[in-house]
């Protein structure tokens, strides 16, 4: 996408192809300012500790995090760091991260929960869990065939699924457009029937995995670009369901040129608006009036003090708002005027990360330093421009 169009992606043929060359040539790790060889070098040296430390936290399940964090063993901390270990060159059992990459899609296929027709119960789930899982189902007042297909973790803490199904079946995704393996793409398509399902009356989703009244951008978003990066590699989503969700993005722009929250008034925030400008661009729509007015709101907010404005359009959720608005810069960079922009805040945004890396190496959050983590190295990763990340 651009400042002034949205761009299509290319077919999943054409697209297999390019990421699998992409990723097989983004080994050597180059900087957007080559003549800076010491910048390039302090970038690499940041890139890889990450990459590292990240691996490092990885469970023997192949999750990441503990049972203390709100988060933890979440599906999609799992699938950004698998995103991460993606983008830095590493394939399903090759490269430096090939191992991880490969417990990854392990923890995530079996976190499919998959309706046995026969008994209305699971498949390949022991009895413990399947009660936590009933358990689930009857506090939210949900038909059990709702949840089939939902990539989830339901001990985890937190309880918001569609996050961690939205980013999981990105991911695998993701590697199903390298592997082509059969068990994943039947995953993937429980995946996305369970998304098409749960899509309410506005358009979007929230937290459950059924329509809700009200729906959100970011798990919008999410549930959006999963639903792109399945298509891309041929998993059949209805054109209504795309045409629905984008529709109900546009329609929370405000006057400001940002987004809000929900349908409902609210303020615009950057990060929500990096998040609908990435959909929109990512959608194939003709949104070219709204992503700029976006774009607009994006440039006029951000300011290299924004962790300590203390004015209304602070930059909340930091990390994750880079992540996005580092995505759509990098889409939009089509002309040498629009380049000429995402090289600057490239420059501005980028430092902001590195001096945020704490001195352990990681990205530090109350909520998941391994999330934290991955969204950060996912944004310096896609300075690199050799990345996964065209279907996001």
């Amino acid at each position: 996408m651009t400042l002034a169009h949205a761009l299509k992606l290319p077919d999943s043929v054409t697209r297999r192809r390019f990421l699998n060359a992409s990723l097989l040539g983004v080994c050597a790790l180059l900087s957007v300012r080559p003549s800076q060889g010491r910048d390039s070098d302090y970038i690499r040296t940041a890139i890889d500790d990450g990459l590292d430390k990240l691996a490092a936290r990885q469970n023997n399940d192949g999750s990441f995090g503990s049972d203390t964090e709100l988060f933890g063993r979440d599906p999609a901390v799992a699938a950004l760091s698998g995103l991460a270990f993606l983008a830095s060159g590493s394939l399903p059992g090759r490269g430096r991260y090939g191992n991880a990459i490969s417990k990854i899609v392990t923890f995530l296929c079996n976190c499919s929960l998959q309706i046995d027709d026969r008994q209305t119960g699971f498949l390949n789930i022991g009895k413990s869990y399947e009660q936590t899982i009933f358990k689930y189902v009857d506090d939210n007042d949900l038909d059990i065939k709702q949840i089939d297909g939902l990539i989830s973790n339901m001990c985890e803490k937190g309880k918001k699924p569609l996050y961690g199904h939205g980013y999981a079946t990105l991911f695998l995704a993701e590697v199903l457009g390298m592997t082509a393996d059969q068990s994943i793409q039947d995953r993937i398509k429980r995946s996305v029937d369970l998304i098409v399902r749960a899509q309410n009356a506005e358009g979007g989703w929230r937290y459950a995995p059924s329509p809700v009244p009200l729906a959100d951008i970011p798990v919008t978003v999410c549930q959006l670009s999963a639903l792109r990066a399945c298509q891309n590699v041929g998993v059949y989503v209805p054109l209504d369901t795309i045409a629905r969700a984008v529709a109900f993005i546009q329609n929370l722009q405000n006057s400001d040129g940002g987004f809000r929250y929900m349908t409902v008034d609210g303020p615009s925030g950057y990060g929500r608006t990096a998040a609908a400008i990435h959909a929109l661009q990512s959608s194939g729509s003709d949104c070219e009036v709204i992503i700029q007015r976006g774009f607009e709101y994006l440039e006029k907010t951000y300011s290299s003090d924004a962790q300590t404005d203390s004015k209304k359009d602070r930059m909340e959720y930091g990390t994750y708002a880079k992540f996005y608005a580092v995505l759509a810069y990098w889409r939009a960079a089509k002309s040498s005027l629009e380049r000429s922009k995402r090289n600057a805040f490239i420059q501005r945004i980028r430092q902001d990360l590195i001096t945020s890396r704490s001195k352990d190496g990681m990205w530090k959050s109350n909520i998941s330093p391994e999330v934290e983590t991955a969204f950060a190295l996912c944004a310096l990763l896609t300075f690199q421009e050799k990345t996964p990340f065209f279907s996001l």
